[in-house]
């Protein structure tokens, strides 16, 4: 078992990493929608879902190897598991909504409403995993507190910087 400050640490430092490795994909995510807007051909609407979810995949799996490495019980190990799961599902729960419009099957209303229905769910399921993963490991950072002191870090270096 590793110590909450450590796990902390860990987790701030392997964000801080892999937002500057965001840096290009985001930049091919802002072409597309470029080449989008340009061409007007919703077909691209497709590879923009996919190609903006890998980022956040790419984030969550390595934050999944992170939490993996802090606790060895199964029923921890597992719920993390399942934890990238649902970021996996996102992108996979847009895709086919995107598909299914674009095949005729629902409307773009049921499709904005089916979206959002689907992302808030995983959303609140995420946290759900995140308390749940809080009671078998009392010593499990969760996303709220790493957002936390992410936000309280920021804020001292401005202050640092304007002071």
């Amino acid at each position: 078992m590793v110590d909450h400050e450590v796990r902390l640490e860990q987790m701030l430092k392997d964000d801080e990493k892999r937002k500057k490795q965001m840096v290009i994909p985001l930049i091919g995510v802002m072409l597309l929608f470029f080449l989008y807007f340009w061409k007007t051909d919703i077909l691209l609407l497709l590879p923009m879902v996919v190609v903006g979810q890998v980022p956040i995949i790419y984030h969550a799996w390595h934050r999944m190897k992170l939490l993996l490495l802090f606790n060895e019980e199964a029923q921890y190990q597992q719920l993390v598991r399942y934890e990238f799961g649902l970021t996996f599902a996102q992108p996979a729960l847009l895709f086919l909504l995107i598909l299914s419009v674009e095949l005729g099957w629902i409307t773009l209303l049921t499709f904005i409403v089916a979206a959002f229905a689907g992302i808030i769910s995983l959303l609140l399921l995420s946290v759900r995993f995140d308390r749940k993963l809080k009671e078998i490991d009392p010593l499990h950072v969760t996303s709220v507190e790493l957002g936390h002191v992410q936000f309280e870090r920021k804020k001292q270096k401005r202050r640092k910087v304007n002071g």
